[in-house]
């Protein structure tokens, strides 16, 4: 059994699970919850561990419910930390093989002293997403140096947007069951006639990020498919375009223009036959006519039609985020200490702040402070540096391009969402990474 057809199997497996899982909460069944649930820690146990990452991404949409109920922690989270357990005991204690740098020790250990003093001094209490944030610190540095070479952007990226087109679907069906509606959250404005939906995930802005990251790795990979697998992907982008616009989010239309015009310049700055590019752009004019004139878009144009009708400023264009980060400015013009030194990864808001900051940038400077954030940036930069240098000295534009693309659906939600303390702010860079070596080895292979 090669590779695809093993990943075929994997994804078939992934897809049953969260069907048993559906059908649990469908049944208000805790036993065929748990099943699933032992099925998805069965698959990360067993599969090697370059699958991981594409895993988790397939598992990331349903995360919100993988739960016995609304309230309580979600299993997804945990299992980051029972991967990160075998991870450690299999590589340093049965294999014997160093897999910690002590870079990346040094570097999270002067955090978690920094973060713990804070926490001490300001009363706040040790919890989960703390003890995850810490864990994650060490683990995803040390997962990308061991497996980078076994990562693959085209597995994860179709992993991922079929959890993400499954969730979706699934979320639209079982939010007719009332007792769903705990986890589905459904954003009405009746004035408007709008309806925001958003999978699993109670921010339609959320569920828009993960859509739109998706759909730019598939147009990144569509340049590199024979014919029938450019059919295939452009299909998957439409759906994928089809569910981002019922969420209505400002931002995931405002990105995907963003996303769309890169994008074209990506494929025109690309060494290969003309042939190639204009069966590529063909089918990109074909998905847009589709989406502008087909029904199943109409209502939801209209939609978005009224959202921007009401726009009268900056804070109605910003749904209020250009006022939250008014008050977090005034905040910290008036609390220079907790600018300095943050509030120690906690989840409590003080000295007026009523509100989260909606901004990760924002977020960050208001928990880790000016000195704590600075920490933070050394080890995002340490990890960025773990991808090491190109393999060709001197990337083509396109190439360049290519990272930008990529750049600005991993990251451009972030002005707009608090990821700092989600499973997002690892796996997105991650994924990040992982994109960039895809774009680099394409470039490579092109100049032979």
């Amino acid at each position: 059994m090669n590779d695809k057809q093993k990943n075929r199997l994997v994804l078939i497996f992934c897809l049953l699970d969260v069907l048993i899982i559906s059908i649990g909460h469908v049944m208000n069944s805790s036993a065929i919850v748990m099943g699933g649930i032992f099925i998805f820690f069965s698959l990360l146990l067993i599969s090697r561990g370059a699958k991981f990452l594409a895993l988790m991404l397939f598992y990331l949409p349903w995360s919100p419910i993988m739960k016995f109920n609304a309230d309580g922690p979600t299993f997804y989270t945990i299992a980051f930390l029972l991967f990160f357990c075998c991870f450690l005991l299999t590589k340093e204690l049965f294999e014997r093989k160093a897999v910690l740098t002590l870079q990346n020790l040094l570097l999270v250990s002067i955090i978690t002293i920094y973060t713990m003093i804070v926490k001490l001094v300001s009363g706040y209490d040790i919890s989960l997403s703390y003890v995850v944030f810490l864990v994650m610190l060490v683990l995803i540095p040390t997962y990308f140096y061991l497996y980078r070479s076994q990562l693959s952007f085209g597995e994860c990226i179709i992993f991922f947007s079929a959890g993400i087109m499954s969730a979706s679907f699934s979320a639209k069906i079982l939010m007719s069951y009332p007792h769903m509606l705990r986890y589905i959250e459904v954003s009405s404005w009746e004035a408007g006639g709008l309806t925001r939906l958003s999978g699993f995930y109670g921010d339609a802005n959320y569920y828009a990020a993960h859509i739109l990251t998706a759909i730019c790795g598939l147009l990144i990979l569509v340049f590199n498919k024979r014919y029938y697998e450019r059919v295939l992907l452009f299909f998957f982008v439409i759906t994928l375009v089809y569910l981002g616009f019922l969420s209505v989010s400002k931002m995931f239309l405002l990105l995907l223009g963003a996303t769309a015009g890169v994008w074209l310049f990506f494929v025109f700055s690309q060494k290969g036959r003309a042939l190639t590019k204009i069966s590529v752009l063909l089918a990109f004019a074909v998905a847009l006519v589709f989406i502008s004139k087909s029904p199943f878009f109409e209502k939801l144009i209209q939609m978005y039609r009224v959202r921007f009708q009401v726009v009268s400023d900056i804070s109605s264009f910003t749904t209020g985020r250009s006022d939250i980060l008014q008050d977090y400015i005034s905040y910290f013009t008036h609390h220079p200490i907790a600018l300095l030194f943050g509030q120690g990864m906690t989840q409590v808001y003080t000295g007026g702040i009523m509100y989260a900051a909606h901004n990760t940038f924002v977020q960050i400077i208001y928990q880790l402070g000016i000195a704590g954030s600075i920490i933070l940036a050394l080890w995002m930069i340490q990890l960025l540096s773990s991808a090491g240098k190109p393999k060709i000295p001197h990337l083509s534009g396109g190439s360049r391009i290519g990272i930008i693309l990529l750049a600005i659906s991993c990251f451009g939600s972030w002005f707009a969402l608090d990821i700092l303390f989600a499973d997002e702010f690892f796996l997105i860079p991650l994924l990040f990474l992982v994109g960039k070596d895809y774009v680099e080895k394409s470039a490579e292979q092109r100049e032979l």
